[in-house]
């Protein structure tokens, strides 16, 4: 293994910008960061089974073998707190019958593969039962169901002797830590409770609507911040060179900057792919390696061998469902991370891994050369602060919650509308580190002092803004920003009407209605008392622009949805097609995005089409089975490049591109039919 050193500057070569990665181990050269396909073995063990019983050392080694990915990890403790080996501090299944823990640790170190230990952090069903204090509590007194609370001493007392103990034990390359981010709620146990009385002088607020809610869930925020960088510096205490990932930490639900001691990003996202695009233009952001996690199986709908019924069973799912999903997180700058499940009794399933080795492994080898080491080409940036994202779910019981309409919409609309986009985080901003010509930001509930302040040098430095909705409504220095006065927020959809080259254009919408100081009015809406209010707004301050459009823009707002006609005029506005770096003909369900490596540049279009859908419920889930997804027919792309290409391949195929032109510092080229993922590889000269 390649050790990690002191490393923490890397130069982002397409726009100059020198960025201090956040996290040393990142930032080195470890075994992580060559990696690109992984497999988790998703083994909750119980106290029922004999596990182990069916856990063979031959036949694990034969069937990953079939497939070869870079790393394997299984469980060394899952959610219902029951471990995989014999341990001295952990739950032992009563029936252990081998150490599988230690079986696919020495398969990874005989056949060469990087071995890494999952381990629930935040979920322990035996905790609950056996020490209910060390278990998160509601404002009833109730526990929450298999969720702990770091405040209560169970880190010291437990999780970390039981990491001490697997380290000494099994010396993995790293831990996969599960069930915090999303089990962190506000919690009533008496170490809460007083930490806050100390803090604020109050009792705990018990509801939104009571004095200290905000500071209660920050306070657990705080908690959980400080839970993650001791548990990295008492693994790096014993082991400096393993690596640390914490399941959908600094994902969107937590848009905050990695600890130092995180060494990648990491999410799991089971059968919904239309939930990976927001989540890898997110973690592609940070300046840290990530990766999606999806499961190879989902539940289907079969007809049993013995009278032909339907049943439903696990199965793998269909090659172009798994090659979908693995297209939108490699082309966006991620890693793929398999998701298979064992036997309650340790047994592997031999089709699974012919299913990886045939689509899975050959998938993401063709391609890996041409997504590793890349980096985004962005024509329109998005700003997604923790502010604006807490402030959404503020009412929620949950401190990292995912919902988020804004991004919902973001992630819809900007695809669709093939504009390559990054999402920028505040701590960016502050840096002035925006690496499109367009920052959106969208429907702002709030804003802090430090980002207004961070936008207004934006622009006067020359940047272009896009602010929309309720953003201008929160500071003086917005409206000021934005060249607007006086403002009077929405209190409900309203039918309204936008001339668009002398076409009318009805909507119905929230309009935040706003007179002009410094302003130009480049579109107006007329609402049902035939009055008139301006809609999309320019102004300009020093030496950029900023643009207000005064209703929700991108966001997803139930059936108040912005018209196609309407959102293409905005964005040719702010955006011109001209100036972008990549326009193409593609339909509107084929992503697009662009990336650069050192010495070429890198088209993906993926499609995203929604194919046929067979959706399964079981046990509250719903698991989809996607076939028939239709190919992506020829389409034209119009790529911005600073000199005439050397060579242009299409991969996977090895081809190379005959039809294409340059002119005007624009490659112009003709792509063939492709069925899911189509890269196109341009290298120019020096």
């Amino acid at each position: 293994m390649t050790k990690p050193n002191a490393t923490t500057i890397y130069s982002t070569i397409a726009t100059g910008f020198i960025v201090m990665l956040i996290c040393p181990l990142a930032g080195a050269e470890n075994w992580y960061q060559k990696s690109f396909w992984l497999l988790h073995e998703d083994h909750h063990t119980s106290g029922h089974a004999e596990v182990g019983r069916d856990a063979d050392p031959g036949e694990t080694s034969r069937l990953v073998a079939i497939c070869r990915p870079d790393m394997i990890q299984i469980h060394a403790k899952g959610n219902p707190g029951w471990t995989t080996y014999p341990s001295k501090i952990g739950h032992t299944p009563p029936k252990l019958a081998k150490d599988v823990l230690a079986i696919w640790r020495n398969v990874a170190r005989q056949d060469g593969y990087h071995f890494s230990a999952y381990y629930n952090i935040g979920r322990d069903g035996e905790i609950m039962k056996r020490r209910p204090e060390w278990n998160r509590v509601m404002a009833d007194g109730r526990p929450v169901e298999r969720a702990l609370c770091y405040h209560s001493g169970v880190a010291e007392d437990y999780l970390w002797p039981m990491v001490k103990e697997i380290i000494e034990g099994y010396e993995p390359d790293g831990f996969w830590f599960d069930g915090s981010c999303f089990t962190i709620q506000v919690c009533y146990c008496d170490v809460c409770r007083k930490r806050f009385k100390a803090q604020h002088g109050l009792e705990a607020p018990t509801a939104s609507d009571q004095p200290g809610w905000r500071a209660y869930k920050e306070m657990q925020r705080q908690i959980y911040r400080e839970f993650i960088h001791e548990t990295t510096e008492f693994i790096h205490e014993l082991d400096p060179e393993c690596l640390v990932a914490v399941n959908w930490a600094y994902s969107v639900r937590m848009p905050e900057k990695p600890d130092p001691g995180i060494a990648y990003l990491t999410g799991d996202i089971g059968n919904r792919v239309e939930g990976l695009p927001i989540e890898a233009h997110w973690y592609d952001s940070l300046g840290v390696p990530f990766d999606l996690m999806t499961q190879i199986n989902t539940r289907q709908r079969i007809a049993r061998p013995d009278d032909g019924r339907e049943a439903i069973a696990m199965a793998p799912k269909p090659a172009e469902q798994i090659e979908q999903e693995m297209a939108i997180i490699v082309a966006n700058g991620g890693r793929y991370f398999a998701w298979d499940t064992p036997t309650p009794e340790s047994g592997l399933a031999p089709e699974r891994f012919d299913f990886m080795g045939k689509v899975v492994m050959p998938f993401l080898r063709a391609r890996q050369e041409w997504c590793l080491d890349s980096e985004r080409l962005p024509d329109v940036s998005v700003l997604h602060g923790a502010a604006a994202h807490y402030a959404v779910n503020d009412r929620a019981r949950t401190c990292f919650t995912r919902g988020d309409n804004r991004l919902d919409g973001i992630a819809g609309w900007l695809a669709r509308l093939h504009l390559n986009y990054e999402i920028v985080p505040d701590w960016r901003l502050e840096a002035q580190d925006v690496r499109s010509p367009v920052l959106i930001v969208e429907h702002a509930k709030k804003l802090t002092d430090k980002t207004v302040e961070a936008l207004v040098r934006y622009v006067s430095g020359g940047g272009k803004l896009l602010m929309t909705g309720m953003g201008p409504h929160a500071h003086e220095h917005l409206r000021k920003l934005c060249g607007v006065a006086a403002s009077v927020g929405s209190t409900g959809p309203e039918t309204l009407e936008v001339e668009i080259d002398g076409k009318d254009v009805p909507l119905e919408h929230w309009l935040f209605r706003v007179e002009l100081s410094t302003g130009t009015a480049l579109l107006r809406a007329k609402d049902a008392d035939g009055q008139t209010h301006p809609l999309l707004v320019k102004n300009r301050l020093g030496s950029g622009e900023a643009y207000y459009f005064a209703a929700p823009l991108l966001t997803a707002h139930g059936k108040n949805v912005i018209p196609n006609e309407l959102m293409n005029h905005v964005f040719d506005v702010v955006a011109p097609p001209d100036q972008r770096r990549v326009t193409t003909d593609a339909p509107a369900t084929v992503e697009v995005v662009l990336r650069r490596q050192p010495d070429r540049y890198v088209l993906h279009l993926v499609n995203m089409a929604k194919g046929e859908r067979d959706v399964v419920t079981a046990a509250r889930r719903r698991y989809t089975k996607i076939t028939n997804i239709p190919p992506v027919p020829p389409c034209r792309v119009s790529v911005r490049l600073p000199a005439k290409p050397t060579s242009i391949r299409l991969v996977p195929q090895g081809t190379t591109l005959k039809d294409w032109r340059y002119e005007t510092g624009r490659l112009n080229a003709a792509l063939p039919e492709c069925a899911i993922h189509q890269l196109m590889v341009v290298e120019v000269a020096d």
